[in-house]
């Protein structure tokens, strides 16, 4: 589970003025409990008047110990927010906390999965129904699909993906939710964790075009690039005029070290705006295989390779794509064939660059 990074008004010490302001206790919510040391981990939403003041409160409750084990619980509401322990808040632990010292009296109850179902528990102040504790299975999974569409509604996609992994937990094979899933993952740039997550749904929905798509766009960025490339033929197979599916394909074949043109000039035809937009936007020109004894040019010779001023070569290097992957910063035979290829085939820049390479003393083999 991808750690997810939240301001903790737990973890330091402000002033108290910070808090004077009326809260609203949201909901707890429980991190897991870790069998060895004995520390039930869990957080409190807190929201306040203004808005976006909202804050987590996170701490750990340490059971098998004499005492109240809720007490640290109580001293940091009483100290934060000036409230004391939610009626609801306090049975609910109490269940909970009995279920783990019953696992614990277990033959297996220090192994750490036996506690996966703690993840799953989220506890309303005042409203049951809308906590998980006591509702079946399914019903859990349902109570955690709409906390996560009350989270992505205020804006807050990393608590939305948490919510929903957690609901993954009870409902692994829910197509919608890892669907949904992979879409936060993807408009937060998590790449890794949506290359798992796709293929889970693949697994289950293994001609969907969506996923196949996500798919092969994280393998890209995770520098995959034949993986990537047989996701976006994946969605070819089905649909040969995606132009989405061509674009992916170029990128991938191009990472490669082959020929791009034919899925980019497809792309092209099929959605011309799109394709110029992001060739001059987004493409990566870089090639990643290696090849012995290739040439690279240092920068200050590009201008006279292209027939172009200083400035307009440091413009292609920081605006336009051109790699700088060579030794000290020079530039690839490989990829300068490739970007200068492409720039002049589309067009993509105000004038055509007159420079052929010098013959090759490697070429490579297209896949």
């Amino acid at each position: 589970m991808p750690s997810i990074i939240l301001p903790l008004a737990a973890q330091v010490n402000l002033p108290l003025l910070m808090y004077s302001m009326r809260a609203q206790l949201h909901y707890l919510l429980l991190d897991g409990f870790d069998p060895d040391t004995g520390e039930l981990a869990l957080r409190i939403r807190v929201d306040f008047e203004a808005p976006g003041e909202g804050r987590f409160l996170r701490l750990k409750l340490h059971l098998g110990r004499s005492g109240d084990p809720l007490q640290p619980l109580r001293r940091e509401l009483q100290t934060h927010v000036q409230m004391p322990v939610p009626p609801l808040w306090d049975r609910g632990l109490k269940i909970v906390i009995r279920a783990i010292e019953d696992e614990l009296s277990a033959p297996e109850g220090r192994n750490p999965s036996r506690y996966s179902w703690v993840q799953t528990q989220l506890l309303h102040p005042t409203d049951e129904r809308r906590g998980t504790l006591n509702h079946p299975v399914a019903r859990q999974a349902d109570i955690l699909w709409e906390w996560a569409q009350r989270a992505e509604k205020a804006g807050d996609d990393a608590q939305a993906i948490e919510l929903l992994e957690r609901m993954l937990l009870l409902a692994p094979q829910h197509v919608p939710a890892l669907g949904w899933l992979c879409q936060l993952l993807r408009r937060q740039s998590m790449v890794e964790e949506l290359a798992e997550f796709t293929e889970r749904l693949l697994q289950l929905a293994p001609a969907s075009p969506e996923a196949l798509l996500m798919r092969g766009e994280a393998l890209v960025h995770l520098q995959r690039p034949q993986e990537a490339g047989e996701a976006f033929a994946r969605v070819l197979k089905f649909n040969p005029v995606h132009p989405l599916a061509h674009l992916g394909a170029a990128q991938a074949r191009s990472l490669a070290g082959g020929d791009p043109c034919p899925h980019l000039d497809a792309a092209l035809e099929l959605d011309r705006e799109a394709t110029l937009s992001v060739l001059r936007e987004t493409f990566d020109y870089r090639i990643l295989p290696s090849y012995p004894r290739e040439n690279s040019y240092p920068q200050d010779i590009l201008p006279t390779l292209l027939g172009v001023s200083p400035g307009e070569t440091e413009t292609f290097c920081r605006e336009r794509g051109l790699p700088v992957t060579g030794p000290a910063g020079s530039v690839r035979e490989t990829e300068l064939s490739r970007w200068v290829t492409i720039q002049n085939r589309y067009q993509l820049l105000p004038m055509g660059l007159h420079w052929l390479a010098p013959t090759p003393r490697h070429i490579p083999e297209l896949p």
